[in-house]
Parts: C-alpha cells; sequence; structure tokens
C-alpha cells in the first residue's frame, strides 16, 4: 500500500507563539528528517496584520531542500469572522501554500459570535466559515475541520450534531476546486468511529485530505508519538 505519512504540512515553530520552546525551525526541520518524510510545510499562524513577516523569517532560515527532504513554507490563516479573512490573495502569493482554520473560534481578537452556542449550531456556523474559506480562493488545506481549541464544544459532540446535508453541500465544492480538507490523526485515534464517519463523508464527497500532525513540538512532526492513530488504522478506514 502506499505510504500516507511520507509529507506532513502542518508545523508549527516558535513563531507561533504557543510552541514549545524546543520548537525551533532547525529542530522541526531535523525532526522531519527522522520522521523519513519526503516533505514537510512549515505553517505559522498568520491571524493578524503583524504576523505577516513570519513565513519570510522561515524563508531567510531554511533551506528549499535539506537531506532530500523538499522544505514549503506556508502559512496557517483564519476566517476571522463570517465576512474576514486574515489573509488576501496577494499575500497568498508569497507563501508555497495556505492552510486556512475555520474553527479557531476563541482567539482573542476575532470577530466570532459563539455566545449561546450549542452543538449544532456551532458545527453549522463552521460549515458556514468553511464554505467562506473554500470559496476565497486562496485556500490550499482547511485546517483542522470541526476542532475547536478552548471550546467546551468538542470535536465529537460537533461532528454527532452536524448536519450530513449541509456537510456534502461543504465538500463538493471543495472537490470541485482541489482544496483539500486535513486528517488529523490524532482526530482518529481519540474518537475512531466518529473521526472516521466524518472523513468517509469528506472522501464520498470527492474531496482531497491532507494528513497533518498539526505539530508544535519535535515529536510530532510526521504524526509520529501515540497520540496518532498508525497508517495501518488510517488504511482500515479506506484512506
Amino acid at each position: 500500500m502506499a505510504r500516507l505519512f511520507c509529507a506532513d504540512f502542518h508545523i508549527h515553530t516558535v513563531l507561533s507563539g504557543h510552541s514549545s520552546p524546543e520548537a525551533t525551525p532547525t529542530a522541526m526541520l531535523a525532526a522531519a528528517k527522522a520522521a523519513g518524510l519526503e516533505a514537510v510545510g512549515f505553517s505559522d499562524h498568520v491571524i493578524f496584520p503583524e504576523h505577516r513577516e513570519r513565513p519570510g523569517v522561515l524563508r531567510r532560515q531554511l533551506p528549499q531542500q535539506a537531506d532530500g527532504i523538499r522544505v514549503y513554507i506556508g502559512c496557517e490563516a483564519d476566517v476571522v469572522s463570517p465576512t474576514e479573512i486574515s489573509i488576501d490573495a496577494a499575500f497568498a502569493l508569497t507563501v508555497d501554500y495556505v492552510l486556512m482554520s475555520a474553527s479557531h473560534l476563541y482567539v482573542p481578537g476575532t470577530n466570532h459570535p459563539t455566545a449561546g452556542m450549542d452543538a449544532s449550531k456551532m458545527a453549522a456556523y463552521i460549515l458556514e466559515l468553511m464554505n467562506r474559506a473554500i470559496e476565497s480562493g486562496i485556500a490550499d488545506i482547511i485546517a483542522h475541520p470541526f476542532g475547536v481549541p478552548g471550546s467546551e464544544i468538542r470535536f465529537p459532540e460537533l461532528v454527532e450534531a452536524v448536519d450530513r446535508d449541509a456537510l456534502m453541500r461543504m465538500a463538493e465544492p471543495a472537490a470541485r476546486k482541489g482544496v483539500a480538507l486535513e486528517l488529523n490523526p490524532a482526530f482518529v485515534a481519540w474518537v475512531p468511529d466518529i473521526a472516521g464517519w466524518l472523513f468517509q463523508r469528506f472522501m464520498e464527497a470527492g474531496a482531497k485530505l491532507a494528513i497533518g500532525s498539526d505539530a508544535h513540538v519535535p515529536g510530532s512532526v510526521g504524526c509520529r508519538g501515540p497520540e496518532y492513530a498508525s497508517e495501518a488504522q488510517l488504511q482500515a478506514m479506506g484512506v
């Protein structure tokens, strides 16, 4: 079978602000080599204007090739409100790829109407933001769908509450436009049945999946560690 964990395009460094002090660019690149990756992508957060220098800083520090590993510099942008995205098309052209989160609902300084939301309302709202990201034309990958840091409503509750028809109406345009939906194997390890149902729906719609670790420490690069499902588990799920 084809190897699934050959690239990781969701890697953060100390530039993201909340990563481990060990997550220097060179340490994360060394971890990618240790994981046997063929390609690695750095995607530090670009949520506010002052973050826009981060990809340039990384580009100056890292080579395009390192011991046979292709090195890409991207960013993790955000849908920061129902009508606003943290980067524009001009900025997107300055990076190799754009991860875009539609679920950072509790980041200070963003503008999301989360008060009083139950699981159904939050799931519907995340779908609205994901559609906004897909329609923007600048997102290559939608990061951690239905994974909402800082929320009391967790990934399993949101997936169970989502309207299936609305989910497919989001995934089908993603498939047409070539926008991948991120599969973090940690969610599969945590709730295999629920995560399996979600990602099978994405595949049913014809959408691409991008396997990413969301690593903030060197030991997570390449989806290593006990918190991640194995390649065999993902293949058994039909990935």
